[in-house]
């Protein structure tokens, strides 16, 4: 039978025992192109995390596995696969069940290949190998990537799955390796807003491939949450943040769309990501970061002036007939209470500037 899941199954078996293991055929499928790698993806989960994961683990830092994956078994793959290009390749007991499943399921639809996606499907069948222990210290269940797999959105962005799911306790919030060495511990709906904003913000620079989080990052979290709780209310969740941005046009998609092209320039911003989000609540965070020299504040301006350009963004958001990026008119989406007009007012003295006497802060 022929496999379109390809690896180099060597580099993957990092323990350096020889076998290959779920944890290992996790990590290959991560690493695939096709709807099982973009499962992964959109539930939070990156190759390389898994790979840092299961270096820690084989260099014993921090918790040994929980399962032994029948890692005393030893069988050889050409009897599971037939060819696998590595004729020697040995697969635990658990590998060679899971890998005799998807082939299983290969047969009975009547195909030829066995592919990434019949692999993670059989390794979400199972809750106790070491995979699923894998998943887990990175702080994803299961059943979230079978959602992204299976298709099931609810009508939510699917960018915005790892969010909700967050929210949700569902998962948890895979912290920088630097934050994970000080604290250790998972956010949720019982977590403070600005905690959660904190590690959110976190998630959103890590998704972009970025180390070190700027204010567009922040931004970009307190626009996921907000969105999220449209669709899932959370009264516990302090929204103030999201509902002024929405309010003043802005969107999820549309801003993340700006930060991922690069067409903006973003100068260092004035002081440290970790100094603006030091116990702010949501709505006072957002009215200092459209008030002082951002990348937050550079980058909500672009888009308000049109400077992006609706060939990047979509869309000039609310732009001089004060229409949104989703063709909704401002005076549509509900002011939120105690807030001045700000960036809304149409006297305002340039693109994006709030008007004398009307400062944020």
């Amino acid at each position: 039978m022929e496999t379109t899941l390809e690896a180099d199954w060597r580099t993957l078996d990092v323990t350096g025992d020889g076998r290959l293991g779920t944890e290992h055929l996790l990590a290959a499928v991560a690493g695939a192109s096709g709807p099982a790698g973009a499962a992964l993806t959109a539930a939070g989960v990156a190759e390389g995390d898994l790979r840092a994961l299961l270096r820690e683990r084989a260099h014993g830092h921090g918790a040994g596995w929980g399962a032994d994956d029948g890692a005393e078994s030893g069988v050889p793959a050409r009897e599971v696969l037939g060819s696998t290009g590595a004729p020697d390749l040995v697969l635990t007991g658990a590998a060679a069940r899971v890998l005799s499943a998807a082939v299983a399921q290969v047969r009975r639809d009547g195909g030829r290949k066995l592919t990434a996606e019949h692999v993670l499907r059989a390794l979400l069948a199972d809750d106790r190998t070491r995979a699923a222990e894998l998943l887990r210290a990175a702080g994803v269940v299961p059943s979230a990537v079978r959602e992204r797999l299976d298709g099931v959105a609810g009508g939510l962005d699917p960018l915005l799955l790892p969010t909700r799911d967050t929210l949700l306790g569902r998962r948890s919030h895979r912290l920088p390796r630097w934050r994970r060495m000080v604290r250790s511990g998972t956010a949720g709906p019982a977590a403070s807003s600005a905690d959660w904003i904190r590690r959110e913000t976190d998630d959103q620079a890590r998704r972009l491939g970025r180390r070190t989080p700027g204010t567009e990052h922040v931004l970009l979290a307190v626009l996921a949450v907000h969105e999220v709780l449209r669709h899932e209310p959370q009264p516990d969740v302090d929204d103030a943040g999201g509902e002024l941005l929405a309010w003043l046009g802005f969107d999820y998609a549309r801003v993340r769309v700006a930060v991922t092209a690069g067409t903006v320039a973003l100068p260092a911003d004035p002081r440290s990501v970790e100094t603006y989000l030091a116990g702010a609540a949501p709505g006072p965070l957002v009215r200092v970061l459209l008030d002082e020299d951002t990348r937050a504040r550079r980058l909500a301006e672009a888009l308000r002036a049109g400077g992006v350009g609706a060939d990047v963004a979509g869309v000039a958001m609310a732009g001089a007939d004060g229409r949104t990026g989703g063709g909704r008119t401002a005076d549509a989406v509900a002011r939120p209470a105690g807030w001045q007009d700000g960036w809304s007012d149409r006297r305002q003295d340039g693109p994006g500037r709030w008007p004398e006497g009307q400062r944020v802060v």
